[in-house]
Formats: C-alpha cells, sequence, structure tokens
C-alpha cells in the first residue's frame, strides 16, 4: 500500500490551469499576450524574475 501524498501536484497544476483559463476566456489572443508580457514586468514570481534576468542577460549580450 502506498502512502497518500501529502501535496497533489497534477491537481494544483489543473487547479492554476483552470484560473487562468476562467481569466482568459474573454480576452483576444493580443489582449492575453499583452496580459501576459505585464505580468512577466512586474510580477514577484520566480518563473518571471527569471524570465527579466534571462532578458537582461540577453539584452546585454547584444551590445558586447
Amino acid at each position: 500500500m502506498t502512502a497518500e501524498k501529502p501535496f497533489d501536484c497534477i491537481a494544483y497544476k489543473r487547479a492554476v490551469q483552470a484560473k487562468h483559463a476562467e481569466q482568459n476566456h474573454d480576452l483576444t489572443p493580443a489582449e492575453k499576450t499583452r496580459r501576459r508580457g505585464e505580468w512577466l514586468r512586474k510580477s514577484g514570481n520566480p518563473a518571471a524574475r527569471l524570465w527579466r534576468d534571462m532578458l537582461k542577460k540577453q539584452k546585454t549580450a547584444a551590445k558586447h
């Protein structure tokens, strides 16, 4: 018998995706892109911070 997991990452992923789908269902593709870009620029989320760091490195490398 297996132990019950304290955290179900698949259920969490599905819940997050459902939330995002609900928030974005009435938006045009351009509005979705704008909203995603705004989130990437302003969010304190680790993924957004990583994206900003990578973008900064890319711009720095392009200058040299």
